[in-house]
């Protein structure tokens, strides 16, 4: 008895001595994740920082954003990953960065975020905020009164100035940077945006602009400041190098004051300002300086993708993605239109993602795809889905297997490659006969071949009313032939190749595709010899390899044909607007042509 008492005590004490070490290591091998709101007290209208952080992380499967009630989302998230340095040693951490803006006065509730770390789901802690109206003390002192003989312009420069800030200066290519330009103000101004930096060697995507409005107040050496968000982008990469963020330009009218009034100083941010004739304003108690503002050259060092495990099939897509591909019908009649749909859902750079490879069995026929996407602009990387319809057609009934699609992906968060895929897919051509009145195949696929050049020629003919002056004036566009290594190359003035395109975006004209589609050709053709049946993207694909052009430009050409293809033929949306698709176009061309030489 007594020793089945000693061995009850026993058991007891080790069983306390196990649960003790297991929650020590539970508490130990806990993540750390938490909510940091930039400051306890924000004003109504004025935008801050919310920033979710995990700490001591191993592997983090996903990030679920939280519904923000009484708050509009400006950006986000915008993720960095990195590691900190501990008395237990380094740990990783991820940092997912909100952008809000308070709309109504009162407590507000910034809610815990939810992630799933090394295998299971945690949520960090709400944090409560006030939120004020925007009142006197809230608002910047101003400079508006220039004392008797005080320098107007050094007033000017200590007052009224820019800056641009970056998330990284290194990255990989297809890993955006987000660049945010600012305009920092305690006088009474003006400004025009006379010179929008230059972005050669990236891809823009813009998040902010000044039609959003984007303002708050900065404290800088005990003064506050009205900030301006000028312009927010995600500049994606196109090939390795080091390249520059060009300065943005701002010329500015400055009134001051010339006795001391109580007046609350405002800012006007535009563009084109300066064009337009101001009336001259009647009024001897106030004068007017000009001065012109920059911000600093940027230099983004864009480090190669990784050779080791590199695999064969890899394109250029830069993120973290998945790949589906499904048939519209499984079971379709001789000579019976079908369609493969491709989803590739996730973030990353889908501007550069090109059309995946489909190995076609013998009796079917198929097409180039059709492009739609879906993407929320607002967070770094892109996040949403790209949609591939490729339209395919048999005569011969039987039962077929679509090989597995594989698409392959550079994961910059991991440093590594993944290979995802699809299933075998089975398609039934059944021996019953489409109705009278449907094309034949081989017409079908005549039309589909050529229906581009009929397309393109009623543009041409709708563009020439709006373009014969211009086209009378213009010049051809300016070629440059020498001799390198025994080989010709030709220089095109890409810029004078675009133009007719660009009076078209201004005008936001639909037959803007048609010319840009026209000039993309034209340059692809002049560089690489192309013409007639020759001007396709399946032989420009082989062209721009041979010539050892970067994957991801190559990604980014087919990118840009089918969205033109997708405005030439289609009312969808296309997800960015005509001025952006012309410059996007700008870069990639000169982009391919400095490769060339």
């Amino acid at each position: 008895m007594q020793t089945l008492v000693y061995f009850s005590c026993l058991m007891r004490k080790v069983t306390t001595i196990l649960l003790l070490l297991f929650l020590l290591l539970e508490a130990k091998a806990q993540v750390i994740f938490k909510t940091t709101v930039q400051k306890s007290t924000v004003v109504v209208g004025e935008s801050f920082f919310v920033e979710y952080m995990l700490e001591d992380i191993e592997k983090n499967d996903g990030f679920s954003t939280p519904h923000f009630n009484g708050l509009r989302l400006v950006t986000g998230p915008n993720v960095n990953a990195g590691k900190v340095n501990s008395p237990d040693g380094p740990k990783a951490v991820k940092n997912f960065l909100f952008t809000l803006v308070a709309l109504n006065p009162g407590k507000l509730t910034i809610p815990g975020a939810t992630a799933r770390v090394n295998g299971r789901f945690i949520k960090s802690d709400d944090v409560i905020i006030q939120a004020v109206e925007k009142t006197e003390k809230s608002e910047t002192t101003s400079e508006y009164f220039l004392l008797p003989g005080e320098d107007p312009y050094e007033k000017m420069r200590k007052n009224l100035f820019m800056k641009v800030m970056v998330d990284k200066r290194t990255c990989y290519i297809g890993e955006p940077v987000v660049a945010t330009f600012k305009l920092y103000s305690r006088l009474q101004s003006k400004s025009d945006i006379v010179k929008n930096p230059g972005f050669y060697g990236f891809s823009v995507q813009d998040i902010i602009n000044l039609d959003n409005r984007i303002s708050n107040t900065e404290m800088i050496d005990g003064k506050i400041f009205d900030v301006h968000t000028i312009r927010t982008v995600q500049l994606y990469p196109l090939q390795p190098g080091m390249f520059m963020i060009d300065p943005m330009e701002v010329m500015n009218k400055v009134e001051f004051s010339k006795s001391a009034v109580n007046k609350k100083t405002e800012q006007e941010i535009v563009e084109g300002y300066f064009e337009k004739k101001e009336q001259p304003k009647n009024d001897n108690n106030t004068v007017t300086f000009e001065n012109s503002i920059n911000t600093e050259k940027i230099a983004i060092n864009v480090k190669p993708y990784p050779e080791k495990n590199r695999p064969a099939v890899f394109n250029g897509a830069t993120g973290n993605f998945t790949i589906h591909a499904a048939l519209e019908k499984n079971d379709l009649a001789k000579n019976e239109e079908g369609d493969l749909i491709i989803t590739i859902k996730g973030k990353g750079n889908f501007s550069q993602l090109s059309a995946p490879a489909i190995q076609w069995p013998d009796g079917i026929e198929g097409f180039d795809a059709a492009v739609k996407d879906s993407l929320d602009k607002t967070k770094a990387p892109l996040s949403g889905t790209r949609v591939f319809r490729y339209p395919f057609v048999s005569s011969k009934p039987a039962s077929y297997s679509v090989p597995s699609i594989i698409f392959s992906f550079f994961n910059p968060d991991t440093g590594n490659y993944k290979i995802v895929s699809t299933p075998v897919i089975q398609v039934n051509i059944t021996g019953k006969e489409m109705r009278s009145g449907t094309p034949e195949p081989a017409l079908r696929t005549t039309i589909r071949q050529h229906k581009y050049w009929i397309f393109a020629g009623i543009a041409a003919l709708f563009c020439l009313a709006g373009l014969i002056w211009y086209l009378k004036k213009r010049k051809p566009p300016v070629l440059k032939t020498f001799v390198t290594n025994e080989e010709t190359k030709t220089v095109v003035a890409i810029d004078d190749l675009l133009v007719p395109a660009g009076i078209l975006a201004q005008a936001d004209h639909k037959q803007f595709y048609s010319l840009l589609h026209q000039a993309a050709w034209q340059f692809f053709a002049l560089h690489f010899n192309l013409s007639g049946s020759e001007m396709k993207k399946t032989i420009l694909s082989v062209k721009l390899e041979t010539h050892k052009i970067n994957p991801a430009l190559i990604g980014e050409v087919h990118a840009i044909l089918n969205q033109l293809e997708a405005g030439m033929f289609t009312d969808a949306d296309l997800g960015s607007g005509k001025k952006e698709l012309l410059e996007k176009t700008r870069v990639v061309l000169k982009a391919i042509q400095s490769a060339l030489l």
